[in-house]
């Protein structure tokens, strides 16, 4: 099953000569695709996160940058790592509210 996931980081951007940094946030919107193990015809297929969107913002202004600065990042392995990470987080965080909501519903704490 694939699922739909969102997450933020901040980017620096700074100015070598000048010393100038802006901070901008990246707001990636990514599917998870889930471990496959292996069966009697295909092979094992790891986990992998694709970007469906990249966007950003400086501050609640949203900035419109060339698709190259999204691709550059979103090519890089640390970067697919992160997303799966957040992901695996954000599972983790729904599951736990999903116990705690079912608790509060039969009344205990």
């Amino acid at each position: 099953m694939t699922r739909q996931h969102r997450a933020e980081q901040v980017v620096a951007i700074s100015g070598w000569e000048c010393g100038t940094e802006i901070e901008l946030t990246m707001a990636v919107t990514f599917t998870v695709h889930p471990f496959r193990p292996a069966t009697e015809i295909d092979p094992p297929e790891e986990a992998s996160a694709e970007v469906v969107r990249i966007r950003w913002f400086d501050g609640k202004d949203e900035l419109t940058l060339p698709w190259s600065i999204g691709d550059r990042f979103a090519s890089e392995d640390g970067f697919k790592e992160w997303l799966l990470a957040e992901a695996s987080d954000q599972i983790v965080a729904a599951e736990e509210d999903a116990a705690d909501a079912k608790r509060e519903m039969r009344g205990g704490a």
